[in-house]
């Protein structure tokens, strides 16, 4: 086992540890916003930019996104989901709404290079996002995070097989509004 993956191990373990006595700080209703995304592969730190919808329904404890990646100047083209809950959501400053999150969850999707690469993959893994929030008035929400991912790549085509590890560094700025 790799000294990343000891460290990786050793964060989601201190984190089911830390949770003990954790409470969610955000409001219980709809959550439904917008967020934009740039992710940095592991191999070289090449990454793109995306946007993404931010989605909380009130029955689950899961924070969802669904983000569309194009560039249409390399041909490519991702759809992606991620699901996050929030093992740790507290308050840094009551008066002002102003706080933070630490969680786990996974994400999921596919992509496609066109043009010479002719290039398909589809993709798997957790992650671990880490974040600070800010409520200007009771049903907005303002957000920033990191999310390192760690997972499995599946490519078909040019340079096709498997990809282990797969993922890299994501961060999200985005905007929530709570009914």
């Amino acid at each position: 086992m790799g000294i990343f993956m000891k460290k990786l191990v050793l964060v989601l373990a201190l984190s089911v540890i830390l949770a003990v006595g954790a409470f969610a700080e955000h409001p219980g209703g709809w959550g439904i916003g917008i967020m934009g995304q740039r992710h940095f592969k592991w191999a070289g730190f090449a990454g793109n930019w995306g946007g993404s919808l931010s989605l909380k329904v009130p029955q689950k404890p899961v924070f969802w996104g669904l983000s569309l990646h194009t560039e249409p100047e390399t041909n490519y083209f991702g759809l992606s989901a991620t699901g996050d809950y929030y093992l740790i959501d507290k308050k840094l400053k009551p008066d002002i709404n102003f706080g933070y999150y630490f969680g786990i969850g996974s994400y999921a999707g596919f992509y496609h290079f066109g043009g010479d690469k002719n290039l398909y993959g589809i993709g798997a893994g957790a992650r671990v996002p880490i974040g600070i929030y800010f409520f200007p008035v009771s049903f907005f929400e303002v957000f920033v995070d990191v999310a390192p991912s760690l997972g499995l790549e599946i490519n078909i085509g040019n340079g096709s097989g498997p990809n282990f590890p797969a993922g890299g560094l994501g961060a999200d700025l985005g905007v929530r509004f709570w009914f």
